[in-house]
């Protein structure tokens, strides 16, 4: 049951996060969240539901995620890409750890992979937001001041 539970929390983040950075943020926002979920498709499209060894599939779509969120923060002016490819990055070494080492076992390269592709969701989520705030500013910054008449009380 708990394990269902955490599923449906993965989806539900993918889905935040990815239709928020479509709605509300910048060009680079709206790369990430594309490759994120292009990778999180192929992952579960290539997934062996075995886990006896590495998952290839898994492996093949985060290396191709790793490339885009780096080419985004090679880009970007901001902060936010530079914590997602890191993150990412952890994310492909599980892989290669898993291919060096194959005493490492299936429970913990499944949560290390998990729980860092979970901070790639959450550094876009922040860079989704971020974007947003700047652009409300902006838009603020931008109109003009209302004008009363003399001795109106202003709101």
């Amino acid at each position: 049951m708990l394990t269902y539970l955490f599923q449906w929390f993965g989806v539900t983040l993918t889905i935040a996060v990815c239709g928020g950075a479509f709605w509300k943020g910048a060009r680079a926002e709206q790369e990430a969240a594309a490759g994120l979920l292009l990778s999180f498709a192929m992952t579960l499209a290539l997934r062996d539901w075995k886990w006896q060894g590495i998952q290839w599939g898994a492996f093949a779509s985060d290396a191709c995620l790793l490339l885009l969120l780096t080419w985004i923060a090679i880009r970007s002016p901001r902060y936010w890409p530079l914590f997602a490819a890191a993150f990412q990055l952890l994310c492909v070494i599980i892989h290669v750890a898993r291919l060096i080492d194959p005493g490492v076992r299936a429970w913990s390269y499944a949560t290390g992979q998990v729980i860092f592709s979970q901070w790639v969701f959450l550094a876009v989520g922040v860079g989704t937001i971020n974007t947003w705030r700047a652009s409300r500013r902006q838009l603020a910054a931008s109109m003009p001041l209302p004008t009363a008449d003399p001795g109106a009380t202003l709101r």
